[in-house]
């Protein structure tokens, strides 16, 4: 008996889309079971695989650098060095006869087969028409060719220098000093500049002058002296700064204050003790005549800024050379110190030009030596008021006073600091003797 099924419309489809999902799924996760087995299987098994395949790196770029012919240039000389040579010199001594006596000689035409240059001659003037070798073709009297002196020193270097007629003059051109002293200690000889170093201070002084400048006229009656009392030519070049490049060619420089303080960078102070060990001089003078001050404290402190460990200062013995350099004395002489008791403070009216009292009196002068040489004088005597008011100061300060031995002073320490070992000038001294020596 047939056996009727039902079927449902639709029905088929989705057996058959059923059957057709769980194929493809049972494939899909075989398939994703071997490509996990495919990736981890080495990993599992340590297998290590050579690399095949290496990665082309792109060549660096090169750059092809043609290098051009320098361009020629000039070179500039900043100074031309003179250059000494010997010469052996000739002088043509004339005979004693006299001119008026001696005939005048001419060859003419007549020995030759001719007359006509017998013409020539001067009206009244002797014509010697004949000729003979004895003779000489001059007009005039005649000459002896010999020679009467050969100049040439035997001595080379400094000490030959005016054996060849060269004097300390003729350098300059090229150095701010040069100082030679002879046997006789007074016998110096030679040219200095004088520079005042020039730094910014604290506050303009009472003369409304700045704290480098409070004494304008020490330097100018300090050159006079020197120049009217020595063979020595002083010229006075104005101020030099700490960061000026010629700084190194000077050899001695003047530091003058008052009561403003100096003030200084870091650099400036490099500079001044770079100068000072290559040969400088410097000569400090504290006008206010008081180691307490406000200048006198910072000036050291600037030496100590500058040359570290070695600025140490001493008191300079009396027995120094730089006491008997030019004029003798058993010490330093009296200063400004010496001469502002108390009572002068209040003996001008006019507080704003009252000196100020020196409460202490200083009977040395401090130095710093670098290597036994003495580079830095420090005065705390008032030196330079002495060199600049001294003679004008008013009765009512006790003056006018006399400050010779004061300025002897000054050109003694010029003297010593010129001609010592290790300065400026004496290595520029030994620059010129090797030049002589090539």
């Amino acid at each position: 008996m047939p056996i009727n099924s039902i079927s449902i419309p639709g029905s088929e489809i989705s057996r058959k889309l059923k059957a057709f999902l769980k194929y493809y799924r049972k494939h899909l996760l075989i398939f994703i079971l071997i490509s996990f087995l495919i990736h981890f299987l080495p990993v599992i098994l340590n297998i290590k695989y050579v690399e095949s395949i290496k990665e082309v790196k792109r060549p660096p770029t090169t750059v092809k650098f043609i290098q051009r012919a320098p361009r020629l240039q000039k070179q500039l000389e900043l100074q031309k060095s003179p250059k000494i040579v010997e010469r052996t010199m000739q002088r043509l001594m004339p005979q004693k006869t006299r001119m008026a006596t001696m005939p005048r000689t001419m060859t003419t035409a007549v020995t030759h087969g001719g007359s006509a240059l017998a013409s020539l001659g001067r009206p009244g003037d002797y014509v010697d028409r004949s000729w003979s070798p004895q003779q000489a073709q001059f007009y005039g009297p005649n000459i002896q060719m010999e020679v009467e002196n050969t100049r040439m020193s035997s001595k080379r270097g400094v000490s030959g220098l005016k054996d060849n007629l060269i004097d300390w003059m003729n350098f300059q051109d090229r150095f701010s000093g040069m100082i030679d002293q002879g046997a006789n200690k007074k016998d110096v000889s030679g040219f200095i500049e004088f520079y005042q170093l020039e730094y910014r201070g604290s506050k303009v002084e009472d003369n409304n002058q700045p704290g480098w400048n409070c004494i304008p006229q020490a330097l100018q009656n300090l050159a006079d002296f020197i120049n009217n009392n020595t063979k020595i030519k002083v010229t006075l070049k104005g101020s030099i700064r700490l960061d000026s490049k010629e700084l190194l060619n000077i050899p001695i420089i003047f530091m003058i204050g008052y009561r403003a303080e100096p003030i200084y960078t870091k650099e400036e102070a490099q500079n001044l003790g770079k100068y000072l060990r290559e040969g400088g001089f410097l000569f400090i003078d504290d006008a206010f005549a008081y180691e307490s001050g406000s200048f006198n404290r910072k000036a050291r402190q600037l030496i100590k800024d500058a040359l570290g460990f070695d600025a140490v200062f001493e008191r300079i013995p009396n027995n120094h050379p730089i006491y008997h350099a030019w004029e003798d004395f058993d010490g330093p002489p009296a200063g400004d110190d010496n001469i502002r008791p108390n009572g002068m403070a209040l003996a001008n009216p006019n507080p704003a030009q009252r000196l100020k009292p020196v409460p202490e009196r200083y009977k040395y002068l401090e130095g710093v030596f670098l290597n036994g040489r003495l580079a830095v004088v420090l005065s705390s005597k008032g030196y330079s008021r002495a060199w600049g008011d001294w003679l004008k100061n008013p009765a009512s300060f006790g003056g006018p006073q006399d400050n010779t031995r004061q300025l002897q002073l000054g050109l003694n320490i010029i003297v010593f600091a010129a001609t010592q070992k290790g300065g400026i000038i004496d290595k520029n001294k030994q620059k010129v003797a090797a030049e002589l020596n090539k």
